[in-house]
Order: C-alpha cells, then sequence, then structure tokens
C-alpha cells in the first residue's frame, strides 16, 4: 500500500511541478527534489508492501513512509488551494499575483516552504535507513512486468451454472427438500463457514425453474451483521408486490413495523412461498423474522444461511444442511477454470499448482482469489515459484482456517497494481452486505484522484477499466446487470471486506464509524464513513478536519444533528475535503458551511428535502460531481456555470417508470447558458425551455462530451433544432425525450448525423411517424416507446437492428390491432415487454423470429383473447409473464379443455406467470 500512496502524491507532484511551475518560486527546487526522492523508493517498496505482513522492522518502516506520504499530500492540497485555486474572478496570473503579494499568503508560503524542505529531509533519511532485509532483495523483486493484460472491455456477466464445480449434488439435495409435499411451513438451514459458498448454493437453488414454478411468492433477503428491520420487510414487501403486479400500501415507506409485518403477513396468507434469509448472525435475528411469515401455508418454505450451526440447528431444528469444503477434484476443476479461463493446466505447471491449490483448503472463496492472481500472470515456471515461495512465507507460523483465508487474501491484495489497491480500499466505506452502485463508486474514485488520466479514454471509462480488473481478480461479486448485460452493482464478499476494513483502520485510510465498533481515530485519517451515527463521534472526529478528504453519511442525519453538530466541522478557513456525501440527510437547504470546501468534487444531496439551491454553489469551482436526484428542486442558479469541472448533473425526481411520466417524474430548469458545461458527461433530466431567446435544446449541442442525456417538456417546435444538436454529441450512449404532454408531438424525424455509439433510446410522447435515423442505430441493444401513438408498420423501422436486444412497446406506444413479429427478424432480442396496449387484439410470431428472446411480458391489454400464436416456437423463452387480459382469455384458462391447450403451447417455457385481477384480489392460473 505504501508504493501505491507513493505513486498516488508523486502524481500530485507532477502535476503541482508541471502547471503553477512558474509560481513555485524558491520551493520548485524543493518540489523537484522530493519529487526525485520518493521516485527513487518507489522500487523498494515494492518488496516493503509484500514483506511488511511477516516482517515487523519492515511494517515499521512502511508506516514511517506512509505518515509522510500524507504529509506531502497535506501540504500540496494546501499549496494548490492558496495559491493555484480558482476561488476569485479574473485570469489564473491576476489570481495568483493578488495572493503573491498579501502578506497573508507571503506567511503561508513560507510555512509551506519549511515543511517542503523538511519532508525532503525526512524523505532522504528513510531512504538510507530501510531495513536490510530489503537491501538484499529490493533487485529480486516478486513482481513480474510480464504479466497477461486483462482486457477490460470484455463484459462482465454474471455467473452461469458452467462456471460453478461441486454443486450440483448439493443444489439437487436441496431443491428436492424444498419441493417435497408438506403442509405446514418448513425451515431449512445451510451452514458453514465463510467462503464456502452458502449463497451461492442457495440463490442457484432459488433460482432454478422447478423452484421458481413450485412456489408462488418468492422473497430473497440478506440479512448482515447490522440490519435495519423496517428497511428488510420494506423490501420484502417490493418483491412481492413486483411479482403480484400490485401497488404498494399507502404512505408506504412510514408505516411502523407492526404494520409493515401484518401487510406482508397477509399478503402471503394461502399463498405457497419461499423466502431466504441470507446471512444470520445470531438468534435474534431470526427471532426478529420468524414471526411475520404465515405458518400452515400450503407447503411453503423459509431458509437460512448461516455460518453457525447452533443458529442452523435453533432454526430448523433436524433440517440443517452442512456446506462442506470442495473435494480434491473440484477444488482442481475451479481452479484451472479460473486461472486458465477454461483451458486446462498446461503441462510444466501442474504440479506447482496442485500445491499452491492444497493451500487453499477446498474453500471456493480462496480458490477463486488466488485463481485470480495467477490468471494476470505469464506461464513462466520462475514467476509461479515466486509467486508459491511467497506465499508460503505468508502462510508460515500461522494457526490455519480463517488466519491462512485471510493470508491468501493479503497476497492477492499485495498482487495487484498500485492504482487497484487504493480503489479496492476504497470499497471498505460502505456497509456490510450493500449493495454498491457501479457509476457512483467511478464518480467516487475520480473525486479521491485514483483514475489515472487516459489520453485514449475518459475518466468513467478508465474506472469502468478499473471495477473489471477487479471482478476478473474475483475480488468483487456482480449483483445486479444492466439491460445489455454490463455491471450495475456489485458487493464485495464479508470476509474480503473484514480484510479491507482491517488495512483500512491499519493505514489511517478509513475510519468507520459504527454501533459496537472501536471509533477511536489516529491523528491523520483520510476518510471518516459513519454507517451508525452518535453525535460525540462525529465531534471526537472533528478535530482531525484538516487532513479529512472524504465524509459520507450511510445513516441520514436527523435536522438537529444538521443544524448543531455538521456545521463544528466545516468551522476551519481550510478542509481540504474531496467527497460530502449526504443523501437522506433532514435538510431544505445547503448548509452555508458547504460552499467554503473549495477543493470540493463530490457532492451529493440525494434523497434530502432540498428545495432550492443558493447562488454560492458557484463558488464551489471544483466540482465535478453534483447529485441532486430525488430532491425537490426544479431550478438551478445562474451561477452553476461557473462549475466548468462538472462531469455529472443529476436533477430528478421519478416514481415509477412505467407510470405517466407528465405526473411521475420531476425534472429542472437549466440556466439559459448551460452549454458552457462543456465537460459535462451526464445530463438528467433538463426542461426543454426557452430563456432570453436562447433555446436549451440548441444549448445541448454544445455539450460534445455527454454520454448520457434526459430531457423532459420537448415542443414540437424544439424538434428540428433538436436534432442538429444531437447529430453534434458523437459521444452519446444513453437517450431519453419526453414530450411536454401526452398530447404534444416528439418532432425528431429529421435527417441528421447520427450518433453511431447511442445504446439507449428512450421516447415518450407521440410521433408522426418513427425517425428513419433509428433503423441505423447499429449499436442500439435498449429500445423503450410510451404513449407514442405508433401506426401497424412501425416495427418496419427497428425489425433489423443488429444488436436490439431489449424492446418495450409501453401505454399507448401502439395504436395498431395487431403486432405481427416477421421470420428472421428481431434475431437479438432477449426480452419483450408490451404493456397497456388499448387497441392491441392479436400477437403473430412468425416461426424463425424472435430466435432468442428470453423473457416476455403482456400486460393489460384488454382486447386481446389469445395467447399469442406461434409462441410454442420461441424454444429459448424462460419466463413469460402475462396479466390482465380480455375476458374471453381468462375464460378460456377457467375451462379445462382451452387451459390444457393454452398450456401445450407454453409448457417448454421453465418459468410461467399467468394471472388476472378478480374483485380486486389477483388469481393465478398457472
Amino acid at each position: 500500500m505504501a508504493e501505491a500512496a507513493v505513486t498516488f502524491v508523486l502524481g500530485q507532484l507532477s502535476v503541482l511541478i508541471r502547471e503553477e511551475y512558474s509560481f513555485l518560486g524558491g520551493i520548485r527546487d524543493d518540489a523537484q527534489d522530493v519529487e526525485n526522492a520518493f521516485h527513487r523508493l518507489t522500487a523498494v517498496l515494492r518488496v516493503a508492501d509484500e514483506r511488511e505482513e511477516i516482517d515487523p522492522q519492515v511494517q515499521a518502516w512502511v508506516k514511517i513512509i506512509r505518515e509522510l506520504v500524507y504529509d506531502t499530500e497535506d501540504v500540496l492540497d494546501e499549496f494548490q488551494f492558496r495559491f493555484g485555486g480558482s476561488q476569485t474572478n479574473g485570469g489564473l496570473h491576476n489570481r495568483i499575483k493578488n495572493k503573491y503579494t498579501s502578506v497573508k499568503n507571503l506567511r503561508a508560503r513560507r510555512r509551506l516552504a519549511r515543511e517542503l524542505r523538511r519532508i525532503k529531509a525526512r524523505v532522504n533519511n528513510i531512504s538510507q535507513e530501510q531495513p536490510r532485509l530489503l537491501l538484499t532483495t529490493s533487485d529480486h523483486t516478486i513482481h513480474n512486468s510480464n504479466k497477461r493484460v486483462y482486457d477490460g472491455r470484455r463484459d462482465a456477466l454474471l455467473l452461469k451454472d458452467s462456471d460453478l464445480v461441486g454443486i450440483d449434488n448439493p443444489k439437487l439435495s436441496l431443491v428436492n427438500c424444498l419441493l417435497a409435499v408438506d403442509k405446514d411451513l418448513r425451515v431449512h438451514s445451510v451452514v458453514g463457514m465463510g467462503g464456502l459458498g452458502k449463497t451461492t448454493l442457495v440463490k442457484k437453488v432459488f433460482d432454478d425453474a422447478r423452484v421458481a414454478n413450485h412456489f408462488q411468492r418468492r422473497v430473497w433477503l440478506t440479512i448482515s451483521e447490522t440490519f435495519n428491520v423496517d428497511e428488510l420487510l420494506k423490501d420484502a414487501i417490493r418483491q412481492i408486490i413486483k411479482q403480484t403486479n400490485e401497488q404498494p400500501p399507502q404512505d408506504f415507506e412510514a408505516l411502523d413495523t407492526d404494520k409493515l409485518k401484518e401487510f406482508i403477513n397477509n399478503i402471503l396468507s394461502g399463498q405457497r412461498y419461499i423466502i431466504v434469509l441470507d446471512d444470520i448472525w445470531d438468534v435474534d435475528a431470526w427471532m426478529a423474522f420468524k414471526p411475520v411469515f404465515p405458518g400452515h401455508s400450503f407447503g411453503s418454505c423459509i431458509v437460512i444461511t448461516t455460518r453457525n450451526n447452533e443458529i442452523g440447528v435453533f432454526a430448523s431444528h433436524d433440517k440443517v444442511y452442512s456446506l462442506e469444503p470442495l473435494s480434491d477434484k473440484d477444488s482442481w476443476a475451479l481452479f484451472c477454470r479460473k486461472t486458465f479461463l477454461g483451458d486446462s493446466c498446461p503441462q510444466h505447471l501442474v504440479n506447482i499448482s496442485k500445491t499452491i491449490l492444497k493451500r487453499c483448503g477446498g474453500l471456493p472463496l480462496a480458490i477463486v482469489v488466488i485463481a485470480g492472481v495467477l490468471a494476470t500472470k505469464s506461464e513462466s515456471i520462475e514467476e509461479w515459484e515466486r509467486f508459491q515461495r511467497n506465499l508460503n512465507n505468508q502462510l508460515e507460523s500461522n494457526d490455519g482456517g480463517m488466519k491462512n483465508m485471510k493470508n491468501l487474501l493479503s497476497l492477492s491484495y499485495y498482487d495487484l497494481p498500485y492504482y487497484l489497491k487504493y480503489c479496492f480500499l476504497y470499497l471498505s466505506i460502505f456497509p456490510e452486505d450493500v449493495i454498491i452502485e457501479k457509476m457512483r463508486v467511478i464518480r467516487l474514485w475520480i473525486a479521491e484522484g485514483f483514475v489515472r488520466e487516459n489520453n485514449h479514454q475518459e475518466k468513467e471509462e478508465v474506472g469502468e477499466v478499473y471495477l473489471n480488473g477487479l471482478l476478473h481478480r474475483n475480488l468483487i461479486q456482480i449483483v445486479e446487470k444492466t439491460r445489455n448485460g454490463k455491471m450495475k452493482a456489485f458487493r464485495v464478499h464479508d470476509i474480503l471486506r473484514e480484510f479491507i476494513l482491517s488495512k483500512s483502520k491499519e493505514q489511517n485510510f478509513t475510519i468507520i464509524i459504527a454501533t459496537g465498533q472501536n471509533t477511536e481515530p489516529s491523528a491523520k485519517f483520510r476518510r471518516l464513513a459513519v454507517h451508525r451515527l452518535l453525535d460525540h463521534n462525529i465531534l471526537k472526529c472533528a478535530s482531525s478536519k484538516m487532513h479529512l478528504r472524504s465524509l459520507q453519511f450511510f445513516e441520514p442525519l436527523s435536522s438537529s444533528t444538521m443544524s448543531s453538530s455538521l456545521p463544528k466541522m466545516f468551522t476551519a478557513k481550510y478542509i481540504p475535503l474531496k467527497v460530502l456525501d449526504l443523501r437522506g440527510a433532514e435538510l431544505e437547504e445547503i448548509p452555508t458551511e458547504v460552499f467554503n470546501l473549495f477543493q470540493l468534487k463530490y457532492l451529493s444531496l440525494r434523497r434530502t428535502k432540498l428545495k432550492s439551491v443558493s447562488k454560492a454553489i458557484g463558488r464551489l469551482q471544483n466540482l465535478e460531481t453534483l447529485d441532486l436526484k430525488h430532491t425537490d428542486v426544479i431550478e438551478l442558479p445562474a451561477e452553476l456555470l461557473k462549475l466548468c469541472k462538472l462531469r455529472h448533473l443529476l436533477v430528478y425526481h421519478y416514481q415509477d417508470r412505467w407510470i405517466n411520466p407528465w405526473i411521475s417524474t420531476q425534472s429542472f430548469n437549466a440556466p439559459f447558458e448551460i452549454g458552457g458545461l462543456v465537460s459535462l458527461q451526464k445530463l438528467c433530466i433538463i426542461q426543454a425551455n426557452d430563456t432570453l431567446g436562447i433555446k436549451t435544446v440548441s444549448e445541448i449541442g454544445k455539450l460534445t462530451q455527454l454520454r448520457r442525456l434526459a430531457v423532459s417538456k420537448m415542443r414540437q417546435e424544439d424538434g428540428k433544432e433538436f436534432c442538429l444538436s444531437l447529430g453534434k454529441l458523437t459521444n452519446l450512449c444513453s437517450l431519453s425525450l419526453t414530450s411536454t404532454s401526452e398530447d404534444e408531438v416528439l418532432d425528431i424525424q429529421h435527417p441528421l448525423h447520427v450518433p453511431l455509439g447511442l445504446q439507449r433510446l428512450y421516447l415518450k410522447g407521440p410521433l408522426e411517424m418513427v425517425p428513419q435515423w433509428l433503423s441505423l442505430l447499429v449499436g442500439l441493444t435498449c429500445l423503450e416507446f410510451g404513449w407514442c401513438r405508433l401506426r401497424e408498420d412501425s416495427l418496419l423501422f427497428i425489425e433489423d437492428l443488429p444488436m436490439l436486444a431489449h424492446l418495450k412497446l409501453l401505454a399507448k406506444s401502439y395504436e395498431g390491432e395487431g403486432l405481427c413479429f416477421k421470420a428472421k427478424k428481431f434475431s437479438k432480442l432477449k426480452s419483450l415487454i408490451i404493456y397497456k396496449l388499448e387497441a392491441l387484439k392479436w400477437i403473430r410470431m412468425e416461426e424463425g423470429t424472435l430466435d432468442h428472446l428470453e423473457e416476455f411480458d403482456l400486460g393489460e391489454c384488454s382486447l386481446v383473447e389469445e395467447m399469442p400464436m406461434g409462441i410454442e416456437h420461441l424454444s429459448d423463452l424462460k419466463v413469460i409473464t402475462i396479466y390482465d387480459l380480455a375476458d374471453k382469455f381468462n375464460a378460456n384458462l377457467v375451462s379445462k379443455c382451452k387451459r390444457s391447450e393454452v398450456y401445450a403451447k407454453i409448457s417448454h417455457i421453465p418459468e410461467i406467470n399467468i394471472s388476472h385481477k378478480i374483485d380486486g384480489k389477483r388469481k393465478f392460473f398457472f
């Protein structure tokens, strides 16, 4: 980690010397000397990082260097703040001149110069004091530059059954247990130590087609060591109502615990359900949820996973499934699959591979982590022998079990490139078992300065490469994908999280405030993450605010805390904070102290009660991300235009994409010259208004770096100008357009140079005709129409799109009586959703069409009387959901004869959900 820290501060020094060269004055030589001294240390630090776990002398030496790096970072940040910042008006030379000649800043300059000279002396001294062990090994570092290069462009996919080994028999056994006939509620426990794959096994069982068809309701809850009962109950309700197409209870978010439990109990009564409670840590957690679910429920099941065998026995008595480590055969299969990407092990590496594998003890997590390290190396026997020697050093003199596991994880961590070490360690800020959004992490990494510049890629693209690098090494797990199969959200395994938590604390990287944890910080911690809020803890940490770079709250701040504790943290004139996340806080305006955080790059006020943004926002001229999603802000001040570094502007609020967007979606009115924010990558959701004769749709054409754009309140007369702007947005990947009302035409059929990289397109509002340029979007993967009133020939323009995988025809998007999917068309489509088409009477799927369709939803089309013709030909179909069609359709399902005819057409589909509402209650036919 010391190597990563030094490399990071070298980057800052390089920028300072290059960009502020003429203003460094007498400290220019000192800055250059410090840079050179740190450069000389980097080679030996690679060895030191890997030796510190087993050598106390090296560990102490590395700690001194780490503290020295932090001191250097503090000096550089303050120098850039005072002499190279951009807080005043005028050109750069005028700003520097004014500051340079002020007495106050001259004193600060002398002080910083003295500190930099002291750092130079300390670096030179520490170089001479390096442990003898490092002097003898620095020329023989275990690193090797001849590593296989991982292509970060490869899509990261979820585990498939073919990626798993040793799971078939346990899965079959557990599936059979769940499908056994029994009138009473049954509880099954899957027990085993961390890293054995309990969650993986149960998830595969949960998703199995036989289980999905057997149980009418399925709910998955991850409990974790620190859990919130109300939030988990709400999550359960969301999952249930999604399956039943019901509406949530009135004032859903405000319901107390008893009301939430009562609602779940009522909606599950009379249903056969399966509930998974993943990662139960103690008996109290089990007892908190056990009464929620009705007993005597037609063979319903609850499955829990736990590391504690006593909890398993307590919850399920004799229905305990103990998961064992993998056999030697299965361990070898998993190792080869992950290390050699499906190929067999080269003969010259077989013996050393089996020796390394033996150290993993049959633990799947340990195997995939070690395999992830080895997969990045060449097949040189010398390199593998160096790795083995280091592995042996990590494991010697330990008592096995979890200690060995942590040493294996330590080895994989130290093998990371320096730029990934900071990124991986940063994931320790998130609470246990939380689902982490990909783009949130990437924006945070960028704000912290962890993402390296790349002349060929935007920072966001480089950040995605970094994430895929962690995924490739099996250090993170995907939990949600986008429609085009890429990572959307992920999590960190509990054991890996425990490891990086300990590393973060040890290295003053992050301090976590949580109930039951020691929160006494060191003097120079860099980041503060508040998981459970205690006011006195925040005040304790306030004394270290001169070193604080990131402050994030994962528990919403109360209004009293906002008015008392928080302002005390921001009273100093200089605080080098780069990240401030106040999401969920009870605030209606941004605290004035925030506008003094001149180095702030990331500000999130998501899900607060914020109603307006002060003109003082213009002072935060280093801001790159402004997240006002799910607030009440509908207008931004003109001072926003001073934020020339802004890359992500999120100002919108929506309830449900399927509900009328003119009711459920809130957008914002932008400053009239928003085209000046030329660094913007994401702009959502902006209103297409005119101000002082300047059209917003024209200004959008100046934002040529945009990758994601959402525009609302489009008028018919905006269409031609918008099409001109759209042709200039060559980097655009996602576009959403909504007209100003349900009757206002989206006039976008004008010719344009289409952005060929466009992957997602959402259109809501009447179209007089489908734009012909739509057929040219060869990269389009997702297409959604809503309220478009398309005519019967509309499919002709989209049926040959080569990459189209997901198509939604939502409310009033189509006015024809029939939909015909022609043979050999829509060849890549994976999901098709047809919802609330009032005129639709029939659907025909010709043989040879929709060859790869996996998911089909058809709902609330009240004139459709028959099952779609030709659906029996769709051999890849995995899930079909049909609900609330014509009365005749439902009558056919009541008749045994007709029902058997319908089932004959769809019997090949693993998961079938067909239902209809009768007297306010949903009846399921399949």
